[in-house]
C-alpha cells in the first residue's frame, strides 16, 4: 500500500476538528499516513491529539491561506519525495490546485494520485452555486483521480464525474460512540441544532414555528437550544423577545464538540433548518445519538431518513409546525425513531469507514 500524505487542515482555521479526528482513524485502521498542515489549528489540542497517535505531520507555514503558490508547492515537493509518497487526499480547491502542479512538476520523477473529498460549494446564491459546481468540476475532471462524495446529494450535483466518484459519508468522533445507550428526555420536544448563526442556517424558521407550536397547543414543556456564534445571532435573540419565547430557547454560545455531545444527550431531537448542506454534522450527529432527526432535505438527510421511522423531512415552516404539533401529543414516536436511529449508527463509525476507505479509495483501479 502507498504511503498517504493527508491534507488535515481548512482554509483560515488550519488544523481542523473533523479532518483530524479522519486522519487519526485511517491511521488507526491500518493506513499508512502522515499528515501536513498549516500552523494554526481550529481549537487548542489537535496537534497534541495527533502527536500522541505518533502520526508524521508536517507543517507549512501559510498553507492555509491563498497566497505563494509556488513556495508551497516547492516545500510540498521536497516532502514528497523525500518521503516517496504517490498518493494524496486534498480537501479544498486551494489544495488541489498546489497538488495539480506539483503532480506536473514530478511527473517523470514519481507518479501522484491525488484523492479529493468534495466537501461542497457553500454558496446560497443561486447564480454563484450553480459557477462553483462547474470550476470544481471541471478542476476534478482534470486532476483528481478519485472523487468521495459524502452524500447522495453531493453525487447528484457532479454525476457527469461519476466514474470517478465513491459515496462515503463522513465518520463521527469516537466520543459519539462511547458509553451506553442514553434514553431521551421524556417531557415534551427537547430541540438542538448547533450551526454558525449566518443566512442560509435559516435559524429563523425554527424559532418561528415554534413560537406558533406554544401558541397552538399550550405546550409548557418544550425547549430549544440553539448553540453557535456568527452575524445573526443578536438577531434570532431579538426574534425570541418579540415572540415572547425568550424563555424557552437557549444560545449558550460557540461550544466545543464534547459540549455539544452533551447538548444532544440532554435533547430528544436534533433539528436542521439549513438551506444547503453538503454533508450535515448536525444531522448525523443526533442520528448516531439516538436522537430523532427533523432535518429539510439538504445533505445526507435524504440518504437517512425515512419519515415517521427514524425523523421527519420537512419542506416548510408550516409543515414544521405540523410536525412539532404531531410529536407533542405522541411523545412515544420520538422515543421509537431515537432507538431506530442508534440501531443503525455504526454507518457513521470511524472504523466501518475507513475499511471502505482502504478497499475503494486507496485501491484505484
Amino acid at each position: 500500500m502507498s504511503k498517504l500524505l493527508f491534507f488535515a487542515s481548512d482554509f483560515k482555521i488550519g488544523l481542523s476538528t473533523l479532518l483530524t479526528d479522519e486522519l487519526i482513524a485511517l491511521y488507526r485502521y491500518g493506513i499508512e499516513v502522515c499528515a501536513v498542515a498549516g500552523e494554526n489549528e481550529q481549537e487548542s489540542g489537535l496537534s497534541e491529539k495527533i502527536k500522541i497517535e505518533a502520526i508524521p505531520i508536517f507543517r507549512i507555514d501559510g498553507l492555509d491561506r491563498h497566497e505563494k503558490f509556488k513556495e508551497l508547492a516547492i516545500s510540498l515537493i521536497d516532502i514528497m519525495v523525500k518521503n516517496k509518497i504517490r498518493v494524496v487526499h486534498v480537501q479544498n480547491n486551494w489544495q488541489l490546485a498546489l497538488m495539480a502542479y506539483v503532480k506536473f512538476k514530478l511527473c517523470f520523477k514519481q507518479k501522484i494520485r491525488i484523492i479529493y473529498t468534495l466537501h461542497g460549494f457553500r454558496h446560497n446564491h443561486l447564480l454563484k452555486s450553480y459557477v462553483a459546481q462547474v470550476i470544481i468540476g471541471l478542476g476534478l475532471l482534470c486532476f483528481a483521480d478519485k472523487v468521495i462524495c459524502m452524500s447522495g446529494y453531493l453525487r447528484k450535483k457532479f454525476k457527469l464525474l461519476s466514474y470517478k466518484i465513491e459515496l462515503l459519508p463522513l465518520g463521527v468522533s469516537t466520543s459519539f460512540f462511547s458509553g451506553n445507550y442514553c434514553p431521551l428526555p421524556q417531557n415534551g420536544l427537547q430541540m438542538i441544532f448547533p450551526a454558525q448563526f449566518r443566512h442560509g442556517k435559516n435559524q429563523d424558521i425554527i424559532i418561528r414555528a415554534f413560537a406558533e407550536h406554544i401558541r397552538r397547543t399550550n405546550d409548557n414543556d418544550s425547549k430549544l437550544v440553539l448553540p453557535g456564534a456568527g452575524d445573526l445571532l443578536s438577531e434570532m435573540k431579538g426574534l425570541t423577545e418579540r415572540l415572547g419565547i425568550s424563555n424557552r430557547v437557549e444560545f449558550p454560545g460557540l461550544l466545543c464538540k464534547e459540549d455539544v455531545r452533551l447538548l444532544y444527550l440532554k435533547s430528544n431531537i436534533g433539528i436542521v433548518s439549513s438551506n444547503s448542506e453538503t454533508f450535515g454534522q448536525s444531522i448525523v450527529e443526533p442520528f448516531v445519538l439516538g436522537r430523532c432527526v427533523i432535518s429539510t432535505p439538504v445533505g445526507i438527510a435524504n440518504d437517512i431518513i425515512q419519515n415517521g421511522v427514524n425523523g421527519y423531512i420537512y419542506t416548510s415552516q408550516k409543515d414544521l409546525v405540523e410536525k412539532f404539533d404531531y410529536l407533542y401529543t405522541h411523545q412515544n414516536m420520538i422515543y421509537q425513531m431515537g432507538e431506530n436511529n442508534y440501531k443503525e449508527r455504526d454507518l457513521f463509525n470511524w472504523e466501518r469507514i475507513s475499511q471502505v476507505y482502504k478497499e475503494k479509495i486507496l485501491f484505484l483501479s
